[in-house]
């Protein structure tokens, strides 16, 4: 009920599209977000924006407005526009925040990279070739891998923590400056649709691809907190979660905890009691850890007000536990990506596998194989129009020309409405996996693990276990003859892959065919279902 009242979403019979309510627009078309941000930092001066959980270093709205005017004069300095880019990656410290904010006062866009890639070099070159930053922000520890997946175009480097000789460090950068008292951000040279940010996405297709987002984009930036909230998150500024949850405080005066650790339940639990965490934005199988952790009680998480489940549900058994323990919190799960940002979103959380209503300015249509317009109750392709232009992967027109259909943003997922026009999703987006937040595509395991002679073919699936993330598993047909152990498989796929996501954590079953239709192609859909069979039996 609380979804149909604050997300309405009405079915036109005669086009066959839902749609949300209008949009009521904060700002004007083409109002640049970095004004945005810096009215809005002049109003909480005195208000915290930032706390780290690592060192215990607060930063005020004051502190960071200053760190972002200064960094923005030298990011103009450098005669840099709207025309180059800005390279940010590195671990969660003082800075990065503050910079993007100073990338939005010059209107010059930055392009997040997910740190966790340091362990993948081949990857990080991959997307920033795509977009050869003119001055890259890196932490000194990593400058000798950074320098070299940048050695093509050799951009400025900067040190957002530790110093190197010779490299200018980001706090060189943030002395008081003449002009700072009369400085006002830049005004769009192309208006809204101007390119804002860059962030990173799977795509529908291959590897991570580099995903442009417009300043209208930025502003359909939903009010989830004001300026009594502190939220929590472990996404980065490069992923859509962390960016949003970054622009919720800059844009409404909430306060970001932010942490270098790797995700653990048991410190997201003792930071939420320490800091008084009221926002939770997080994905499945760390809701699942946080609520079935024996620390999870209502003494600890009673300032929870809002939590927000990015990318999935949770199981009915998980949910009434969480529930048990946030008497006076909402939680909800959200639907969207990186390209359209946030869809729809479910209050009613206890509908099993629903994403909810439409969010404001949307509009969806479901499709059939041959583009055909669904009703209710029919499962078909999900099209997606939020309002705006979307502008496409960086230098990769193919995967563009795939992702948008006219107006139309076709991810591969899909899904159906029922006869209240909520949305359910029944599938995953084309092939892609998520292992604890991060994508992996079978066909890599797959292309490993055929290196042994003694395999014909593989089919990785991913297995939904108890905290709902796709946990990879290999189905193997063996060459005839041949005799190869499962702990062979899984051992050499862990001598081949550094990182743990990728890793075969369901194991492996021998099978002498898989699924497949009648063009030849495998159903993994079925396939899965035939892992997770043979795996009960054995």
């Amino acid at each position: 009920m609380a979804t149909k009242i604050l997300f309405p979403t009405f079915y036109d019979e005669k086009t066959k599209i839902w749609s949300g309510l209008p949009r009521q627009p904060f700002y004007d078309y083409n109002c640049s977000m970095g004004l945005v941000a810096f009215n809005s930092m002049k109003n909480y001066p005195n208000n915290v924006v930032q706390i780290s959980d690592t060192d215990g270093r607060v930063v005020t709205y004051a502190e960071s407005l200053a760190w972002a005017t200064r960094l923005a004069l030298y990011l103009k300095s450098e005669k840099l526009t709207h025309k180059d880019v800005i390279g940010i990656i590195g671990r969660a410290s003082t800075y990065p925040h503050s910079l993007a904010v100073a990338c939005l006062f010059n209107t010059t866009p930055f392009h997040a990279v997910a740190y966790t890639y340091m362990k993948e070099p081949e990857v990080i070159k991959e997307l920033y070739e795509l977009t050869k930053p003119s001055i890259m922000f890196v932490d000194a520890e990593d400058y000798e891998i950074m320098k070299q997946v940048c050695a093509e175009w050799n951009p400025k480097f900067i040190t957002m923590t530790g110093r190197i000789e010779g490299i200018p460090n980001i706090e060189d950068l943030l002395k008081p400056h003449p002009m700072e008292r009369f400085y006002q951000p830049e005004r769009l040279a192309e208006g809204g649709d101007q390119t804002a940010v860059i962030l990173c996405s799977s795509g529908t297709s291959g590897t991570a691809k580099a995903v442009c987002l417009s300043h209208r984009h930025v502003a359909r930036t939903a009010q989830l907190t004001n300026s009594t909230d502190v939220v929590l998150t472990s996404a980065t500024l490069d992923w859509m979660t962390g960016f949003s949850c970054t622009m919720l405080a800059y844009f409404f005066g909430s306060t970001q905890i932010i942490f270098n650790e790797t995700f653990n339940a048991e410190s997201f639990i003792r930071m939420t009691a320490k800091h008084k965490v009221t926002m939770y934005a997080m994905p499945p199988w760390q809701a699942y850890e946080v609520f079935t952790h024996p620390n999870a009680t209502p003494e600890n998480l009673a300032s929870l007000k809002l939590v927000a489940i990015v990318g999935g549900w949770l199981t009915k058994a998980v949910l009434q536990k969480a529930k048990s323990v946030t008497k006076n919190c909402n939680i909800c799960f959200t639907y969207g990506s990186t390209e359209t940002s946030g869809v729809s979103m479910s209050l009613d959380v206890e509908r099993d596998n629903s994403v909810g209503g439409l969010l404001h300015g949307n509009r969806v249509m479901v499709v059939d194989d041959d583009g055909n317009a669904l009703g209710h109750n029919e499962t078909g392709t999900i099209l997606i129009d939020v309002g705006i232009k979307w502008k496409g992967y960086v230098n990769n027109p193919e995967e563009t020309a795939n992702a948008i259909k006219d107006c139309w943003i076709d991810l591969g997922d899909i899904g159906h409405f029922d006869d209240d026009n909520n949305l359910f999703l029944t599938d995953r987006k084309k092939d892609v996996l998520k292992y604890k937040s991060k994508d992996y595509w079978p066909n890599e395991i797959e292309q490993i693990i055929c290196e042994l002679p003694e395999v014909q073919n593989a089919c990785v699936v991913g297995v939904r276990n108890v905290g709902r993330t796709d946990a990879a598993g290999a189905l193997v047909i063996k060459n005839k003859g041949a005799e190869i152990s499962k702990e062979t498989i899984i051992e050499h796929v862990a001598k081949r892959v550094g990182v743990e996501y990728k890793q075969l954590h369901s194991g492996v079953q021998f099978v002498d065919a898989f699924p497949k239709n009648t063009n030849g192609k495998v159903l993994r859909n079925a396939a899965r279902l035939l892992f997770e069979s043979l795996a009960e039996s054995n």
